[in-house]
């Protein structure tokens, strides 16, 4: 094989385990990262002629990576309902959640320069901090709003606030650990 076959999988093998990186920091976020694990595993299974990591895994993965999906927004919805919220107080949440992601999004550039100071870790949390931050003020904000208007007292209304904030942590937190398992498990079978 010539030397920049070499190279070229080289490289291929860096950014399959990058995205697979990034599919489990989008997880712990919040966000679907088994998709991006799931979508890296199958273009590296097609690079690799359906061997490593086998299809038959990858392909075996995909009802894990709804259950993980599923299991998130139902951890969310059983912190709000815990706390004394609604059913349609989680619809508001997800709406909060992500209007405050997009509305202190925009700090995400000059948080980043910020962390520049700390390297290239320090640009990447920099970045992130204000978008995580906006979606879970804005869950919460949401959730004690639309209590509010149900008529329901302050302090219940921040119940089904701080609930909501709780659920969405823990979602996150299990989805994360989730997706790295599924992570090393595509892994595994990868090289």
């Amino acid at each position: 094989m010539p030397w920049w076959l070499h190279v070229l999988n080289w490289l291929g093998s860096a950014v399959y385990v990058t995205a697979l990186g990034m599919g489990i920091v989008a997880a712990f976020l919040g966000l679907p990262g088994t998709i991006l694990i799931l979508v890296g595993g199958l273009v590296f299974s097609a690079a690799h002629q359906w061997q490593e990591p086998p299809l038959a895994l990858v392909l075996g993965l995909i009802p894990v990576a709804v259950v993980i999906e599923l299991l998130d927004n139902l951890l969310s919805m059983t912190g709000v309902r815990n706390y004394g919220g609604s059913g349609a107080t989680m619809t508001w949440v997800l709406i909060g959640g992500l209007g405050g992601a997009f509305l202190l999004g925009w700090l995400a550039p000059a948080f980043g320069l910020v962390g520049l100071i700390g390297g290239l870790a320090g640009v990447f949390i920099g970045a992130l901090l204000p978008p995580l931050a906006g979606g879970l003020a804005g869950g919460y904000l949401a959730a004690y709003l639309y209590e509010r208007h149900q008529g329901r007292l302050p302090d219940e209304a921040r119940r089904a606030g701080w609930g909501a904030l709780k659920g969405r942590i823990l979602g996150a937190l299990v989805r994360g650990l989730l997706t790295l398992g599924l992570a090393v498990l595509i892994l595994l079978f990868s090289f």
